[in-house]
C-alpha cells in the first residue's frame, strides 16, 4: 500500500473483518434481504482491490461515473443546497443513529436505516464516496455505518469538500432534487461493531494487564486522563490529521507505534463518532481486524464497567 502526500493524497488498500447478519438486526426484513450471496459479507467488507481513502485526483478521474455515488455529510443543509460536488446526496450521522438500551447515538438497526437510505437516494452496488467538512469524523462515521450495513465499496475523500473546492473541482450550484430509491440492506457486518460486555470479556481479570485486544481512546487527552477503559491507548482523533488531510503514512504509523496490526483493535470515544475516525485510520493502515465500540464512553462511563485513571 502506498501513501502519496502530493496535493490531497492518501490511497490505501482496505483491511478489516468479516461478519454476518443477526436475527436482531434483521427483524422486519425478509430472509432474502438478510442473506448475503456467496455465504455472507467477505473478509474486509469489500473487494480487496478497492481503496478506502481516495484523493481529489481520483475523484476527478471518476466524476460522472454512473457506478460512483457521492455522499455529502456537511452539517449545514444550506451549505449543501448552495453548492455540492455534482451528484452528491446528503446524509448526516444522526440520520442513522438511535438509542440502544438507553445508550444514545448508536448505529440504527437496518429496519430503521433502510427507509432513510432510500429517501436520501442511495443506490445499491455503487462505489459510495463520502466527503464532508469539519469535523471530519462525520464522514468517517458514515463510511463505517455503511460498511456495517454491508455496502461493499465505501470510500472516504481525503480533505473533503474543502480539498475538492481548493483543487478547482467542479461544483453543482443548482438546487438539489434527490430521488428516492429501493436501496436494500442485505445484512450487517457484526465484525465491525462491539459492545461493552464484549470489551469487558476481552479485558480478562483485574488488573486487566493481559487484554485479548488493543484499545484506542480517540477522545481528547483531558477526557482520557479523567477516566478510560483499562489498557486503552490515548490517540486523540485530531492527531491523525494535518490541515484537514490525513497525515503521511510514517507519521500515522508513529502515532500507533508498538501496536500490532494483526491483533484485534478496538477504537472508542464518547459516542463512537470520533472513534470512527480512528477506525478509518487504522483500517487504512492495514490493521487486519479494526472494530468500533459503538456505545463507547456513553455506555462504559455510566457505571458497571472498570475505569482506569
Amino acid at each position: 500500500m502506498l501513501f502519496r502526500r502530493v496535493g490531497f493524497a492518501l490511497a490505501l488498500l482496505l483491511g478489516g473483518c468479516g461478519g454476518s447478519a443477526t436475527s436482531a438486526e434483521c427483524e422486519g426484513l425478509t430472509t432474502e434481504q438478510c442473506t448475503q450471496p456467496d455465504g455472507g459479507i467477505p473478509d474486509g467488507g469489500m473487494p480487496s482491490e478497492a481503496q478506502l481513502v481516495v484523493d481529489t485526483d481520483w475523484l476527478e478521474a471518476h466524476l460522472g461515473d454512473p457506478d460512483v455515488q457521492l455522499i455529502d455529510t456537511r452539517a449545514s443543509r444550506s451549505d449543501y443546497d448552495a453548492s455540492r460536488i455534482p451528484g452528491a446526496i446528503r446524509l448526516r450521522p444522526g440520520d442513522l443513529a438511535t438509542a440502544v438500551d438507553g445508550v444514545p447515538s448508536q448505529v440504527a438497526p437496518p429496519t430503521e436505516a433502510q427507509p432513510v437510505l432510500r429517501a436520501a437516494g442511495l443506490r445499491n452496488e455503487v462505489t459510495a464516496v463520502v466527503y464532508g467538512g469539519p469535523p471530519e469524523y462525520d464522514a468517517s462515521r458514515i463510511v463505517w455505518t455503511l460498511r456495517y450495513y454491508g455496502h461493499l465499496d465505501v470510500r472516504y475523500l481525503d480533505g473533503g469538500y474543502a480539498a475538492w473546492a481548493a483543487a478547482g473541482g467542479e461544483l453543482d450550484t443548482d438546487l438539489p432534487s434527490p430521488e428516492s430509491t429501493e436501496y436494500t440492506i442485505v445484512g450487517v457486518d457484526e465484525g465491525l461493531r462491539v459492545t461493552g460486555d464484549w470489551v469487558l470479556l476481552q479485558l480478562g481479570d483485574a488488573p486487566y494487564d493481559m487484554p485479548a485486544i488493543q484499545l484506542v481512546d480517540a477522545r481528547s487527552e483531558g477526557e482520557y486522563e479523567s477516566g478510560h477503559i483499562p489498557s486503552a491507548r490515548s490517540v486523540n482523533w485530531t492527531r491523525n490529521l494535518d490541515g484537514g488531510l490525513l497525515r503521511a503514512r510514517p507519521e500515522l504509523e508513529a502515532l500507533y507505534d508498538g501496536m500490532d496490526s494483526a491483533e484485534t483493535t478496538v477504537s472508542y470515544c464518547v459516542s463512537g463518532w470520533r472513534g470512527s475516525f480512528a477506525w478509518l485510520t487504522l483500517t487504512a493502515l492495514g490493521y487486519e481486524d479494526a472494530r468500533l465500540y459503538d456505545g463507547s464512553w456513553n455506555e462504559w462511563g455510566s457505571g458497571g464497567f472498570p475505569v482506569e485513571n
